[in-house]
């Protein structure tokens, strides 16, 4: 069987579309072992949104404006032939019920179920959460990853998680690494460590282009984006099928 056409939508920033678009063909290639005189590459189409104004819909909760603006993207995915869909970002994960409302037979990888998995086999059920402000204060990852049988605990205070949402939109989202920020971060891992988190989930595409396992040794840290990425080849490759991801209750 062909493997599908995979549609990338990204903007939410551009950051992660290119690690996205790039990890995902060094990996189909790296797990092809035959192929012609160029690499093999999978089918994958890409839109990108504007995220400046996809921000400010978030910033002000206008979720209705937030999902039409994905939307916008996500219709071009479909027409141009997108058979699964991949968010590059967590937070843009915000749109999954509204893209299942108007396309109801497009298949979707949802980010969280990526990481759930490895979550539940290393025997993890109650995890850090940090990402944007959205991320921390609204419930569509949260409830996701309740599907399978995992409690996320976020910063509990508004100033700490607007300094993370700074950091995410003023530096990381434009290819802006500091330490401050990271050391920051990693902070705030730690007090979500001692409220009996069991590991950290780096909700945000972009931090863990800033933070890295040897940044906060002795607590396991989950890379959403990578896994997601991992989880888009493996899938084009036909290693593993979408179903293998969802919640029990979704199969």
């Amino acid at each position: 069987m062909a493997a599908p056409t995979l549609g990338i939508l990204t903007g939410v920033s551009y950051v992660s579309g290119l690690d996205y678009f790039k990890g995902i063909n060094e990996k189909v290639l790296a797990n092809t072992p035959e192929h012609y005189l160029m690499s093999p590459n999978p089918s994958i189409t890409m839109v990108s949104v504007d995220c400046d104004a996809y921000v400010h819909h978030l910033t002000r909760k206008d979720f209705a404006k937030v999902d039409e603006h994905l939307l916008q993207g996500v219709r071009k995915l479909v027409a141009a032939g997108c058979e699964l869909l991949v968010i590059a970002s967590n937070t843009a994960h915000i749109c999954v019920p509204a893209v299942t409302r108007e396309f109801p037979d497009l298949k979707i990888l949802h980010i969280a179920d990526c990481y759930a998995g490895p979550l539940k086999q290393q025997g993890f059920s109650t995890v850090g959460l940090i990402g944007t402000k959205p991320t921390m204060e609204e419930d569509y990852l949260k409830n996701r990853l309740a599907l399978h049988g995992i409690i996320p605990l976020v910063p509990e205070d508004e100033q700490t998680q607007d300094e993370l949402y700074e950091i995410i939109c003023q530096e990381l989202s434009y290819n802006d690494f500091r330490d401050a920020s990271r050391n920051r971060m990693v902070e705030v891992i730690r007090a979500l460590e001692a409220r009996g988190a069991e590991a950290c989930i780096l909700g945000c595409t972009e931090i863990e282009l800033l933070i890295q396992q040897e940044h906060v040794p002795g607590l396991p840290l989950i890379p959403s984006a990578e896994l997601h990425i991992e989880a888009a080849a493996n899938v084009l490759l036909g290693k593993v099928k979408l179903d293998d991801f969802l919640p029990s209750g979704m199969k």
